[in-house]
């Protein structure tokens, strides 16, 4: 007998819906929180494991711990950088502690622009498709900011400023060193969030991304000449150039809150409001920007191919792939792995955001050492003279940091490398060509303007010597580096995306890629200091032959590195999601 389902009258109400309430800030935190716990919470072992297994299942643990304490270490020499400043004498702390503010305020910045990138752990397009309001977003992924090493470690350096208003100004300077602290801190992670959330929108256009590097690498050497103020101001307890710039920066949202603490200890109560209310305003500023920018951030796409090229190039299909500057090479897997990273480089928005790095390595490092070294009445000469050689000793050192997770743009598509059977010392010489092939021009033109403007130009010669013989050594460290310690980069619309925990594993390894190569790089410095001036050039040969001679072999090794753990590389390299 066949039961037929009761039917429910017409106008019956059905159940209720689920309250599921509007989102809160406090959810940002939690996830956040439950997504750092969860990626460094170990994996399940199993009893087949192997060591290298189970140690990689305690990687990212080990790394936030070397993190934290890094972080402390930074810490301990902020907080005692703030403390001077607020000890100093009663006419240079105003000046010293607007500078003091304002550097940690550009750091917040420029930083994550240029080296480590941001923390997008909770990734605004992963937010595009629900129904989350944009100020609640924005508010959210602010709060959740200020979880992670990076704050908490600004915010004790800052602290520093406490000392001494509270040894000279008692106990209410010491509350608003606090509050201009706290205050500071805000202004620096939504100066952060906001910038980068345009600035990685900007990145996705082809057409200003040129502009947008270039804008980076002339506000880096704007800054050495205030730098050079500062210097002289710490050492002849007088400058005016530094005294105005920094009554200017006491007044802007970049040292105002730095400085209210000075007002409170010399009595200047009325002042002290305003100074705090100028960063709070900066704050909101920023907040502002952000909400009007992060939606771009959400669902903007890559800029499109454009219009066809109308004078496309006569020759095979394949071959028109490869770009004009390396066409003279025959063709095979090096040229085809040549002309792919070099077109990667330029269209790929992660590496159009290291290309920027680069840029700041070839132009602003000569600069800022030739000059800052060799200007002043009381610097050393022979400093002074040596400053462009030791300048493109770092610059060629950073150009090599580039690679120190070359794989890690790659994710699964180099299972493509592994499947055509690609040879490691092919694909990790292609990879080295390309990014000197995009560096080295302007490196070298960076360091030639350096040298006529600074007068040095006999020292030119050693100076590329040393450079190139850098930038050798660089690449064989980053390939073994790449090969031994690969992670994955975020799955991400942010060109400066990082997962949480990778930024402190990208700084590990690129501090020992760069100590290696200038340890390995010590013996040309050295020969520099002994010869003679005539000879110096003799450094530009010597150079080249034991820079191509270390990446050659670290090249090898890599490769040879690379051929049996190709498969650990490829699973090491693969986003995981949380």
């Amino acid at each position: 007998m066949a039961v037929i389902p009761q039917q429910r009258p017409p106008f019956e109400q059905g159940p209720a819906p689920i309250a599921t309430g509007r989102p809160k800030v406090s959810y940002f935190v939690r996830l956040k929180l439950r997504i750092l716990r969860n990626s460094l919470r170990p994996g399940r072992a199993h009893r087949d494991d192997s060591a290298r297994k189970r140690l990689g299942r305690h990687s990212r643990l080990i790394l936030f711990i070397l993190g934290a304490l890094f972080g402390l270490w930074a810490a301990f020499g902020g907080f005692a950088v703030f403390a001077a400043a607020s000890l100093a004498d009663d006419h240079l702390r105003p000046t010293v502690a607007a500078f003091s503010g304002a550097a940690v305020v550009l750091a917040w910045i420029f930083v994550p622009l240029l080296f480590f990138g941001v923390d997008e752990t909770l990734d605004p397009a992963r937010f595009a498709l629900l129904p989350v309001p944009r100020p609640t977003l924005v508010t959210g992924m602010l709060a959740a900011a200020f979880v992670g090493i990076p704050p908490v470690v600004t915010l004790l350096a800052t602290l520093g400023s406490v000392v001494g208003a509270g040894l000279d100004g008692g106990i209410g300077a010491a509350l608003v060193a606090v509050l201009g602290a706290l205050v500071g801190l805000g202004l620096c992670v939504a100066a952060s969030r906001a910038v980068t959330s345009a600035f990685a929108r900007m990145l996705r256009s082809r057409r200003v991304r040129d502009l947008a590097a270039l804008l980076i690498a002339l506000l880096g050497i704007s800054c050495n000449p205030v730098f050079q103020l500062v210097i002289a101001l710490v050492q002849r307890g007088e400058s005016r150039q530094a005294t105005v710039i920094g009554e200017v920066l006491s007044w802007t949202p970049l040292g105002a809150p730095y400085v209210a603490y000075v007002d409170a200890i010399e009595g200047d109560w009325p002042l002290v409001l305003p100074r705090l209310l100028i960063g709070v305003a900066g704050i909101v500023l920023l907040l502002w920007w952000w909400l009007n920018t992060i939606e771009s951030a959400m669902v903007g796409t890559a800029a499109g191919p454009g219009a066809a090229r109308r004078n496309g190039p006569a020759a095979a299909p394949v071959r028109a792939f490869i770009p004009r500057i390396v066409r003279f090479l025959p063709p095979g897997r090096f040229t085809a792995l040549l002309a792919r990273e070099l077109r990667y480089w330029l269209r790929d928005p992660r590496r159009r955001a290291s290309l920027i790095s680069l840029l700041a390595a070839s132009v602003v490092i000569p600069f800022a050492f030739t000059f800052g070294l060799n200007g002043g009445e009381h610097r050393n000469a022979s400093l002074g003279e040596g400053a462009l050689v030791f300048s493109l000793m770092f610059a060629g050192a950073f150009v090599g940091l580039a690679l120190v997770n070359q794989f890690g743009n790659d994710g699964t598509a180099y299972a493509l490398h592994m499947l055509t059977a690609v040879p490691g010392q092919v694909e990790l010489a292609a990879r080295a060509l390309a990014a000197g092939i995009l560096t080295f021009p302007l490196l070298v033109v960076g360091a030639t303007v350096a040298s006529v403007l600074s007068g040095h130009v006999a020292h030119l010669p050693a100076a590329l010597g040393v450079g190139l013989c850098s930038y050798g050594i660089s690449v064989g460290a980053a390939g073994l580096t790449s090969v031994l310690a690969p992670y994955p980069m975020p799955d991400s619309t942010n060109p400066f995306a990082m997962n949480s925990g990778r930024g402190g594993a990208k700084g590990l390894l690129s501090f020992v890629s760069m100590l290696a190569t200038w340890l390995l790089t010590a013996p040309l410095a050295a020969a520099y200091a002994l010869l003679p001036d005539a000879l110096s050039w003799i450094l530009l040969p010597l150079g080249v032959a034991w820079g191509f001679a270390v990446a050659w072999l670290g090249t090898r090794l890599a490769g040879n590195l690379l051929q049996r753990r190709a498969p650990e590389v490829l699973a090491a390299i693969t986003p995981r999601r949380a």
